[in-house]
Order: C-alpha cells, then sequence, then structure tokens
C-alpha cells in the first residue's frame, strides 16, 4: 500500500510548491556566481559577491595605480638620466679631442700657419658643445636645470649666455627623497662660475617694520621668540613676545609694559632703551630663553637711555636704499663692459634693492646682480660664457665702489689679472718708469712685495714724491696716473729690466702732453666655463700665442674633471632609481599576489562547487517532480 514520504508533512500543495522553487532559485543563484567566477576568473565581481572583501580590494587596486604610475614615472626619469650620461660622455669626448689638440699644437712640430688651420676644429667643436647643451629628451633639458622647458644657453654679446637654473630639476621618485633627474649648465660646464663679490657690507639700518625673520641677530644665531623678563626699580614683569613679526612688535609690547617707566625705541642698530627720571630699567631673558640676548636688549638704564646690541638687519628685496648703512651714492650709475658691449645702468631712480637689480638684469649685458646669501651685500655674476666682463664707475660717479661691486679695486689681487696669470715682475729690480711731460722727471717704481691693486697705487704714489698720482680710473675701470708738473714732452710707462709689470698692469701707454693716462682694465672677469676656455683655445691658435694655448690646455683638462665628476653623480642616480624600481617592482608583485588572493577564482574549487551544485540542482528537479505530481487520492490511499 503506497504511504505518503515521511519528509513531507501533511502540507498543502502549493507550500511544497514554493518551498521546491525556493530551493531551485537558491541553487540557480550559485550556478550563475560559479560560472561568473569560472568564464571571468574572478571570485568578486560585484560588491554584492563579497561585501567584506570588496572593501579590501578597492584599497589594493589604488595601491597597484599608485605603484603602476610611479613605475612609469621612473621609466621616465630613468630614460631622463641615461640620455643625460650619454650626453655627458660626448662632451667628455669633445674636450678629450680639443684638449689633445692643444697639447699637439705646442713646441716642435707646429707653426703659425698650422695653429690657424686648427682653429677651425676648435670652431667645430664649440658648435656641437652649444647643441649638446641645448639637447633635450622627452621635452626635458638635459642641461636646463630646473629650468627644463627653456633653451639653457643662448648666443648672445658674442658669447654663450647660461638662462637655466643652477638647480636641477627633481622627482619624488622614492616617496621619501627627491632624486635629480637632469643636470644644468653651472655643475656640466661651469656657466656663472666667477662673479663679482660684493666687498662691501651695505649694512642696512634696522626699522620699526624690519621683521625679525630677516635680522641676523645681537648674536649671529637669528632671533628665537619666548618670554622676557622687565624689571622696573625692583618689579618684575613676564613679557610674551613669541608673537612678534617685526621689530616695531617687539617695541609696542615691551613699551606696554614699561608705562610711564621708560620706553623702548627701534634705532638704526636695533633698540635703545630710555629710563625716565628716577627709574631703573633691567630687561633679561626669563629662564633658558635667549630671545632678549639675540634682540640685543639685554641691557640696564638708569634715567637715561641705553643701546642695545646690533641685530644686524639682512639685505633684503624691499630694503630701502635710502636706509643703506654705507655711504652709496646712485646718482652716478655704473658703467659695464662685456665683451664689446658698453652700457650705464641709470640707479639714480632706484628706491629698493629689488628695483636696483632690476635694473641691473634688464639692461642687456648678460649681468645677474643679486643678494650674497650671507644678505650683506651684493654679488654681481656674468652670465656670459667666452667674454670678459668689467664693472667700473660712470663719469666720477662712486655708485659702484659703494655698492661693492667694481671689479677692479684696491682689494683686487694682482694674481687675477690676466684671467689668473697674473702680473709679472722683475724680482728685486725696478719693473717701470714713468716719464713725466716736463721731459725731466723720470720715476721708477718697484713692485717687490706688491699683491694688490692697492699696493700697486701707494708704490707709485711713494716713488712719485707727489710729482705723479696714481689711483683707480674715475669713468670705466683701470689705474690711472696724472702728472702734477705737466710739460710739452710726453707723459708715458716704460717698461724697465724686462719686467712685463706695466703691460700687465695695462699701463703701458704713451699719452703725449695729455695730463692724465688711462690704463688698460687687465683684471676682467669672465665666467670660467668649458665655453670660455674653447673660446680661449681657439683665440690663442689665432694669435699663435703658445702660452695660452697652455692654460687654455689646461682649463680644459679641469673642465673634463668636472665633466667627470657630474656623471659619475649622474651614475648615482641611475643606481637609485634602477633600485627604487625594483623596489616598486617587488611591492607591486605582492600587492598584485595579495589581490589575486582576495578576488581571483581558486579554479579547482570552484569547478568542484559546480559539479556539486549541478547534481543538486538534478535532485531537487527530480524530488519535485515527484513530489508535484502527488493528488488527493495519494493522501487519501
Amino acid at each position: 500500500m503506497s504511504t505518503l514520504p515521511s519528509n513531507l508533512g501533511r502540507v498543502s500543495t502549493s507550500m511544497g510548491a514554493n518551498l521546491m522553487l525556493s530551493n531551485l532559485r537558491r541553487t540557480n543563484v550559485e550556478l550563475l556566481q560559479t560560472s561568473n567566477a569560472l568564464s571571468t576568473g574572478k571570485r568578486v565581481n560585484n560588491p554584492s559577491d563579497d561585501p567584506g572583501a570588496i572593501g579590501s580590494i578597492t584599497t589594493l587596486r589604488k595601491y597597484l595605480q599608485d605603484f603602476n604610475q610611479r613605475l612609469s614615472n621612473l621609466g621616465r626619469a630613468g630614460n631622463i638620466v641615461d640620455v643625460t650620461d650619454q650626453a655627458l660622455g660626448e662632451a667628455t669626448d669633445q674636450l678629450q679631442q680639443a684638449a689633445s689638440l692643444a697639447t699637439s699644437q705646442i713646441g716642435v712640430g707646429s707653426d703659425t700657419a698650422t695653429r690657424k688651420a686648427q682653429a677651425s676644429i676648435i670652431d667645430g667643436i664649440l658648435d656641437s658643445m652649444f647643441n649638446l647643451a641645448n639637447r633635450e629628451h622627452q621635452g626635458v633639458s638635459l642641461f636646463g636645470g630646473k629650468s627644463s622647458s627653456a633653451t639653457p644657453f643662448v648666443s648672445e654679446l658674442g658669447g654663450y649666455r647660461y638662462v637655466g637654473a643652477r638647480q636641477n630639476l627633481n622627482d619624488d621618485l622614492t616617496g621619501s627623497l627627491a632624486i635629480d633627474i637632469n643636470s644644468n649648465g653651472v655643475d656640466a660646464f661651469g656657466a656663472l662660475s666667477n662673479r663679482v663679490e660684493g666687498s662691501v657690507d651695505l649694512n642696512p639700518d634696522a626699522t620699526a617694520t624690519t621683521r625679525l625673520a630677516n635680522v641676523n641677530g645681537a648674536r649671529g644665531k637669528g632671533v628665537t621668540l619666548g618670554t622676557i623678563t622687565i624689571d622696573v626699580n625692583g618689579t618684575q614683569t613676564n613679557v610674551d613676545l613669541s608673537a612678534a613679526d617685526t621689530l616695531g612688535d617687539v617695541a609696542n609690547l615691551v613699551n606696554n609694559a614699561l608705562g610711564a617707566a621708560g620706553s623702548l625705541a627701534v634705532t638704526a642698530n636695533g633698540f635703545t632703551l630710555t629710563a625716565g627720571a628716577g627709574n631703573t630699567i633691567t630687561i633679561s631673558d626669563s629662564g633658558a630663553a635667549a630671545t632678549a640676548a639675540d634682540l640685543g636688549v639685554g641691557i640696564t638704564a638708569t634715567a637715561g637711555s641705553t643701546a642695545g646690541g646690533d641685530v644686524d638687519p639682512k639685505l633684503t628685496l624691499l630694503t630701502d636704499l635710502g636706509q643703506l648703512g654705507a655711504a652709496v651714492n646712485l646718482a652716478g650709475g655704473v658703467k659695464i663692459t662685456n665683451g664689446a658691449t658698453t652700457k650705464i645702468i641709470d640707479t639714480s631712480t632706484a628706491s629698493t634693492v629689488q628695483d636696483l637689480i632690476n635694473a641691473f638684469n634688464t639692461a642687456g649685458v648678460g649681468v645677474r646682480l643679486e643678494i650674497n646669501e650671507a644678505g650683506t651685500g651684493l654679488n654681481l655674476v656674468n652670465e656670459v660664457s667666452g667674454i670678459d666682463l668689467s664693472i667700473g664707475e660712470n663719469a666720477g660717479g662712486t655708485t659702484a665702489t659703494g655698492l661693492g661691486i667694481r671689479s677692479l679695486n684696491g682689494s683686487t689681487q694682482l694674481s687675477d689679472f690676466r684671467n689668473g696669470q697674473g702680473v709679472r715682475t722683475a724680482a728685486g729690480l725696478d719693473d717701470f718708469r714713468i716719464d713725466l711731460a716736463d721731459g725731466s722727471t723720470s720715476i721708477l717704481v718697484n713692485l717687490d712685495g706688491a699683491t694688490t691693486v692697492g699696493d700697486v697705487i701707494a708704490a707709485i704714489n711713494t716713488a712719485g714724491g707727489g710729482s705723479v698720482t696714481a689711483s683707480l680710473a674715475a669713468d670705466g675701470n683701470g689705474i690711472a696716473l696724472t702728472d702734477n708738473i705737466g710739460g710739452a714732452s710726453d707723459f708715458k710707462v716704460v717698461a724697465v729690466n724686462d719686467s712685463f709689470a706695466a703691460e700687465d698692469l695695462g699701463i703701458r701707454k704713451n699719452v703725449g702732453t695729455a695730463s692724465t693716462l688711462t690704463g688698460d682694465d687687465h683684471a676682467k672677469v669672465r665666467s670660467e666655463s668649458v665655453f670660455t676656455h674653447l673660446v680661449a683655445l681657439r683665440d690663442a691658435l689665432l694669435n699663435d700665442d703658445t702660452a695660452g694655448l697652455t692654460l687654455a690646455g689646461q682649463a680644459i683638462s679641469g673642465d673634463i674633471e668636472k665633466l667627470t665628476t657630474e656623471r659619475a653623480k649622474t651614475g648615482v642616480r641611475s643606481n637609485q632609481i634602477s633600485a627604487e624600481t625594483s623596489r616598486v617592482t617587488d611591492r607591486q608583485v605582492s600587492t598584485q599576489s595579495l589581490l589575486s588572493n582576495i578576488q581571483d577564482t581558486d579554479y579547482a574549487s570552484a569547478i568542484t562547487r559546480l559539479t556539486q551544485l549541478q547534481q543538486q540542482l538534478q535532485a531537487n528537479l527530480s524530488a519535485g517532480a515527484r513530489i508535484l505530481q502527488l493528488s488527493l487520492l495519494d493522501f487519501l490511499q
């Protein structure tokens, strides 16, 4: 006799059908998910597939994107570094050829004609070096530094002007350390390597608006702000200066605490403390602080005024030229000669240091005026290689001297003359004779022991005894001699004892009956660059100057060492990039592996599960077919 299956209670046909359909739907959904996982290779294709894992997957994908971008950046940087290294190698080869040529043209086996013929080869090397220095890769200038989009070297004023940056272009390729990816014209080719160092501390006056960040401080260590103690007749008050920004802020905070007892005023060097009648005021540091010491106000005033220490304000772009401690007369202007170009820099309308810098930098003579690193004065840089720079006075003015940028002055070393070859004297003998225009007075000058232009001027004036006066030229540059006697004969300087001193100083001249003999500037400034030395080599070949050939060859050998050093630095950068590429690649692989473990399909498990689900579906369908065929008669039997 038939019986009702034990797993089915006495339930309605509709309930049994719904239960069966629910089981079928779950099985089909799992089959679909497993089929998708097998076809896509991804266990998680939608957030609903595994809500717990989707957050980790999103984070890991972001890491992979970052790693891919970093590898792309490292690859591009590595290409630029490699191309830079190749260019440095080419430049080294070119200079080695030039140095070899210089050596071959000295001594036996060469003559005037062969040297002039070889000069054309140097011209070719110059052109090749110029093109190489302006080489680009992937839109980046190899030798432009941070100014990577600009052409770093331009032909100007008969020379080669560097308009790039001094610092290299770098990128944070490691995540913690920026790596230089190119070079610059200063490190590789020596551009801007020579400058006129300011010889005057311009010592700007302190004002109420002078920022504390722009003073060296009375101890030369800047200013560390904190709390100071003010004692008025035995009563102490602490004043917090941490919020002060200017010297005026300091004075206001202190004066608020002093009241009617006295005052603190900003003066030219810093501060002056004044105590009223019957009052004694002492300012000191509180605890271990050094604020009062840095501000120079650790002082005492009794019924009068006491000056504090010099806070030594720095020169800034906004410094008012009228506040310069040194006496600077800007009315005369400055005469600058760079190569064959001479211009007068009008400084009469400048009111700030920025105005002064703009006047020089826009004059079109290839120079750059800048504040020195210490903030005490000005430096003037010759940006053009291959030509010589002279900075002098204009029409008797004193502007260049006052600013400390005159290239030939009393402290100029004789060893700086003739591009570092120096002044050749006759040891133990007189070096030159000055014949005055009266026809009978001759003055012998001995330069033994002289090391500066000032020493030369002093030696001439001592030997002349008032009949002749030596000084710096009133217009332009050079040493000027004035005949104080006069006459109808020639006023001239003549070399004696085979000494070259007069010639090297630029004063070996005959000016006839003129009362003033102005020498030439033989202490001009030049950029000791690759281009300068190649030009010097070419000119020495053309002029049949064997001494010049030797000096140019030696200078080029130094340039080769500079290029070798820069190439070594480039090699270090390449190694850094390679090492970082390996590290990032390893991290990328590890991250990809972790992501795969979370997201990718385990094919063995998925296939097994698919088989189980297919069998489960088949069983469900078979059982459902049997159950849904039952009728009322089946229950009544």
